[in-house]
């Protein structure tokens, strides 16, 4: 049996087809799925997209099922209806899984174990798993929170660029690459473009590779950026294991998001620094976010799970 991973992001949906032993056989991506972007419709045409390709395209074979891991799944009835009507009537009668894709990545990064895994892309949140039970931490979305996050970076740093031109910073690396990349012939047009071409999170996370450069140029704005990022992924992280692992002597803690990729995995770097909890063992991913729902769909039907569809994610202790 093969297995198609949905990961439907806020920047991007990925689609991925695995064998049975959960080897990559194909991917495809496509434009974000997010029914907060593009509405329950777009939502559905993206979705009927990628399964059309991997069918088609992507050796998926007959038999089949279906791990959803999508943003914007969460606590909010509304959306979850919606999310769920969009799911199944994709699925066509496969059996499926459907998950936020924060607990997919989750999930997918630490293998199924128990575990704190720390997520920074567009936005941020943390999540520990400790048998049946789960807690989150961060994820309150761009406008609230999402400290740590690509979209928090490039907001950071349009404020250092502020400082920095108008002189209540030395101008530094920060002040020349943000003038570069945007353009800009007067440091003013800043505030139309933020109103523009720059309002969306997407656009403003797309400047966060800016802040490992300036910081690797010696900025001390972006150098500040990095390490505040690197405090708040701490410090949900830290949260979690109070609460959770608290008699845990060692605890697997993994990441998942580009801020981490980021300037030869600067932040990562920070954090191994002795930001984290000394309990707190930094392990790399043990698969991609677009695995997760689908090695929880597995572990269902291994165990003779007849209800696959929107089952809750339930481990169950050897």
């Amino acid at each position: 049996m093969r297995w198609l991973g949905v990961d439907g992001g806020g920047t991007k949906t990925t689609f991925s087809v695995f064998d049975e032993h959960m080897n990559q056989v194909a991917t495809n991506n496509l434009p974000t799925c997010h029914i907060g972007q593009v509405g329950e419709e777009g939502m559905r045409d993206v979705l009927r997209s990628g399964i059309d390709w991997a069918v088609r395209d992507g050796c998926l074979g007959e038999a089949w099922g279906i791990g959803f891991g999508l943003a914007g799944y969460g606590n909010e009835h509304h959306s979850r209806a919606s999310i769920e009507s969009v799911c199944e009537s994709v699925s066509n009668g496969h059996p499926y899984v459907l998950m936020s894709d924060l607990k997919a990545g989750c999930v997918a990064a630490l293998g199924l174990e128990d575990g704190v895994v720390i997520v920074a892309g567009t936005g941020s949140a943390a999540l520990g798993m400790r048998g049946s039970r789960e807690l989150r931490c961060g994820g309150w979305g761009f406008q609230i929170g999402d400290e740590g996050s690509g979209w928090w970076m490039g907001r950071r740093l349009l404020e250092a660029f502020s400082r920095e031109s108008d002189g209540r910073r030395p101008q530094g690396a920060v002040h020349r690459l943000v003038r570069e990349h945007l353009s800009l012939e007067n440091d003013y047009d800043l505030i139309a473009l933020r109103r523009t071409t720059l309002a969306g999170r997407t656009e403003v996370a797309a400047l966060a590779p800016l802040v490992f450069e300036a910081a690797a140029d010696g900025d001390k704005e972006a150098r500040r950026i990095l390490n505040d990022a690197a405090v708040s992924d701490a410090e949900m992280a830290a949260t979690i294991v109070s609460e959770l692992f608290s008699d845990d002597p060692e605890v697997r803690t993994s990441y998942i998001g580009g801020t981490f990729r980021g300037g030869n995995g600067a932040i990562l770097d920070l954090l191994r620094a002795g930001l984290l909890p000394q309990t707190c063992k930094l392990v790399p991913p043990a698969y991609g976010p677009d695995a997760g729902a689908c090695l929880v769909l597995r572990d269902s039907i291994g165990r003779g799970g007849n209800d696959a569809c929107h089952r809750p994610y339930e481990r169950h202790e050897p």
